[in-house]
């Protein structure tokens, strides 16, 4: 199984092409749309939870952000794939603060596909999934 979030400089991020590819949407698309959503969501919250790859054709994305751009998406498959996601980013925030030992870390441009363990759906009984 693809690992859907990765740390790079001790954030849990994701990007928008993994988000484009597990929602079924064009990258490009997705990446039009997130630009009206950081102009929205002001500048101080989009600096923080989106900035640029080196590549610059790919943003990363925190755990905040994610929630933010994932209300472009609905309906009960989305809302899996939501679940998917947010289960990962809470996985590997907890792997941060309990980790003792040096965490690797994204090289410029690169997509981390490294913890298989991330992207393990949790199973929420009270959603009835």
């Amino acid at each position: 199984m693809e690992t859907i979030v990765s740390i790079t400089n001790n954030k849990v991020v994701t990007t928008t092409q993994v988000i484009a590819k597990h929602f079924g949407r064009s990258h490009d698309e997705l990446v039009h749309s997130l630009r009206y959503l950081m102009r929205d969501c002001g500048t101080a919250f989009s600096k923080e939870n989106f900035f640029e790859q080196e590549c610059g054709y790919s943003l990363w994305i925190t755990y905040p952000g994610f929630l933010v751009i994932s209300g472009l998406f609905l309906g009960a498959r989305n809302a899996r794939i939501k679940i998917e996601f947010i289960d990962a980013f809470v996985k590997a925030q907890k792997e941060i603060e309990n980790c003792e030992h040096h965490i690797p870390q994204a090289r410029p441009g690169e997509l981390l596909f490294m913890r298989p363990e991330w992207t393990r759906t949790a199973h929420y009984e009270s959603a009835g999934m």
